[in-house]
């Protein structure tokens, strides 16, 4: 074999072994030669890899001599990338699947030696386990945007998550409460405090979290209408350290569609008027706190607290579960109402939206709404 010109690497057999050896040299990085060495069984298979690794430093030399493993990586992308330039919470969600499906099964493994096969691998892993199909799909979303960032920062030439097969998760399918259950449930809801935000999530559909950032500014009980201008975003304390921001945030909605003016049915107005009441009671007037369904300080509420405070004790009175009211939160509270008027997703819209319609044909002696005689 004739001498190899420059760039094209040094490949030697040696004696030792009979094993190939092939050289590749990068440059001078961080003041210090850079070079690679691979190994193979005959020449062929040496010069095969020797190009692979050609092909590679045209996009980024460093990361052909880099022994950054998947942990190292993700912590980066994390700190410098999600934390800054995501929300709180999607670095919040991101952060956890990291941390718990990836992490302790391929968090050691170098990145550049990350390939489909690896992966598929890892997914069979968590299968064994006992991890369901939505953590699954969790996990490769995840990991799918690490690497596509990875892809544009030309640390690795292709993302090997595209190899992957996406989980099949099946969605269990919403029972609405029928309007009598829903009268038990509403006669429960005013012996709470907080009571009246269950009434208000079902009867309009709005997020627990855009219940919370409600302003009585926001409302016009004469005219029956209700403005979604903001919500709330409550992070962990990790998630808050990470993106420098507090527990308790308002923020805008997500959409644009998610701003909104939301008619008020004759229920949802009698839980609003109930709530102005308590207010006042509690020395909470609407002049002076604008808070609609404030904590016992005057301040926002966190979902937590009204999980304990209204939502479990509620459900535990009532036995209600809670896919029969809204789909589930992150924090397993009362879910967000599964009918969001004004929102894209409208598969699941038939359930809430059916019940508020039996609604108005329903009376209640005891119920008291603007409207309806007795």
């Amino acid at each position: 074999m004739g001498k190899r010109g420059k760039g094209e690497g040094t490949i030697f057999q040696r004696e030792s072994d009979g094993r190939w050896v092939g050289r590749l040299s990068l440059g001078r990085q961080g003041g210090k030669r850079a070079q690679k060495t691979v190994y193979g069984k005959s020449q062929a298979e040496v010069i095969e890899k020797l190009d692979a690794l050609k092909q590679q430093a045209k996009l980024n030399s460093k990361s052909v001599v880099s022994k950054d493993s998947l942990a190292a990586y993700l912590d980066t992308w994390l700190a410098d990338d999600v934390a800054v330039n995501r929300a709180g919470k999607t670095y919040e969600e991101y952060e956890a699947a990291t941390r718990l499906f990836a992490l302790p099964f391929i968090g050691a493994v170098k990145l550049t030696n990350l390939d489909g096969e690896r992966l598929q691998k890892w997914q069979a892993t968590l299968k064994r386990k006992g991890f369901t199909d939505n953590q699954r799909l969790r996990s490769i979303r995840v990991l799918r945007n690490a690497l596509n960032k990875g892809v544009k920062l030309k640390k690795i030439p292709f993302n090997p998550c595209n190899a992957l097969d996406i989980p099949k998760v099946d969605r269990r399918e919403v029972c609405p409460l029928e309007p009598e259950q829903c009268w038990e449930l509403f006669d429960e809801c005013k012996t709470n405090r907080l009571g009246d935000v269950i009434t208000l999530a079902i009867m309009t559909g709005l997020r627990l979290r855009e219940i919370f950032a409600l302003d009585w500014s926001a409302v016009n009980l004469r005219e029956g209408v209700l403005s979604v201008r903001k919500t709330m975003e409550e992070l962990s304390k990790k998630a808050a350290e990470a993106t420098g921001k507090g527990r308790l945030n308002e923020k805008p909605p997500k959409t644009k569609k998610s701003k909104r003016v939301v008619t008020l049915e004759p229920i949802a107005v009698k839980a609003l008027t109930d709530r102005m009441e308590k207010a006042k009671a509690e020395g909470f007037d609407p002049s002076e706190v604008p808070i609609i369904f404030p904590n016992t300080f005057g301040r926002r509420l966190r979902g937590s607290s009204f999980n304990s405070q209204c939502w479990y004790p509620i459900r535990k009175k009532t036995r209600t579960r809670r896919r029969e009211v809204s789909r589930p939160t992150a924090h397993s509270g009362v879910p967000d109402a599964v009918c969001r008027r004004g929102h894209e997703d409208h598969s699941a819209a038939t359930g809430p939206l059916q019940f508020r319609n039996d609604c108005r044909h329903v009376r209640s002696p005891d119920a008291g709404l603007p409207g309806q005689s007795n």
